[in-house]
């Protein structure tokens, strides 16, 4: 089965300007997504019927997207003319394209897959925005790296686990036949000052990563937080992620991160509400680190066999697993 027959967030919306298309490329297929002048979407394969000329570097002319070679036309559903050939018709294949969550959707036509209701459950939690990080590495290796709280002892110095007690972190896993949930405790590193503030968070406290994949398409729900280890009370504030993992081939993906942010300071959601712009920059530097991280990868071989795995790499097995089973339509129902 295709793996366009799922919703894929593919752009931020506020990078979609209003004349011109963006070239985005998701699971192996060029398209060109566009903003007709009545405010429709579209998207379209980024090849022009006439001559194959990318329709990426045309422009929006009222409803229809032109193309630069020869100025030929198309609609959002991908009906096409030509200027010089007016009675010459032509169709470039279509996506449904949608846009919500501040992000712009995509999927084959005909799928049955409704859009994610992101904001189901969170509305006391501030809604923060869509940021986007591009990653150069296969969809498995992204995956490998999301789906474990290790990395977090070497990497992002804004939370993680305490490397000289990561030996004390409590990882308990939970499968389905189309996901998993990891729950993830042990001794936090120092914070900086601002989660410091934020959080209310001091030494000694305990970081804690809660996190569930689903696959359908690639995604995870996640929750960090603190705690006082002896009360086992959490501090002051916590945020929430969904992170979409979208592959745009087979040798990149990228991320595209819905954020969230709740506190129990007073006039907090006023203050959360105006620093939407810092939060999204906070995401996106966050994954930029992860993305070092996969750019210097010794090889992008996605096999695990020969790896010298440790406890926190069980999901590695379960996330090739339901991939294949899910993401790629094998799994029967």
């Amino acid at each position: 089965m295709s793996r366009m027959r799922f919703w894929h967030p593919v752009l931020c919306t506020r990078d979609l300007p209003r004349e011109r298309p963006v070239a985005v490329r998701v699971a192996g297929r060029d398209l060109a997504v566009f903003r007709a002048r009545d405010g429709k979407l579209g998207a379209l394969e980024d090849r022009c019927v006439h001559r194959r000329l990318k329709l990426s570097i045309g422009k929006v002319v009222d409803n229809k997207l032109r193309c630069a070679y020869h100025g030929w036309s198309f609609t959002t559903e991908g009906a096409g003319e030509s200027p010089g050939t007016p009675k010459l018709h032509a169709c470039a294949a279509s996506y449904d394209c949608a846009e919500a969550y501040g992000a712009i959707w995509v999927r084959e036509r005909g799928g049955r897959q409704p859009l994610p209701e992101l904001h189901r459950g969170f509305e006391q939690w501030t809604f923060a925005g869509c940021v986007i990080n591009a990653i150069k590495a296969p969809l498995e290796l992204l995956l490998d790296n999301f789906a474990e709280i290790e990395h977090t002892v070497a990497v992002h110095p804004q939370f993680g686990l305490e490397p000289d007690r990561a030996s004390e972190t409590v990882v308990k896993l939970e499968t389905t036949a189309k996901s998993f949930t990891a729950r993830c405790h042990g001794p936090s590193k120092p914070p900086p000052l601002v989660t410091k503030l934020l959080a209310w968070t001091w030494a000694g406290d305990h970081f804690h990563s809660d996190f569930t994949f689903h696959f359908d398409p690639p995604r995870s729900a996640v929750t960090h937080y603190w705690t006082q280890p002896r009360t086992g009370r959490e501090r002051m504030a916590k945020y929430f992620l969904y992170h979409y993992f979208v592959p745009k081939d087979e040798r990149e993906s990228m991320v595209v991160t819905f954020g969230y942010l709740r506190s129990r300071w007073p006039g907090f959601d006023w203050v959360a509400r105006r620093m939407g712009w810092f939060v999204r920059a906070k995401i996106k530097e966050t994954i930029d680190e992860d993305a070092w991280l996969l750019e210097n990868m010794a090889d992008y071989d996605t096999g695990i066999e020969g790896m010298k795995l440790s406890r926190f790499d069980k999901v590695l097995g379960i996330t090739r697993e339901r991939l294949r089973k899910v993401y790629d339509g094998k799994l029967q129902a």
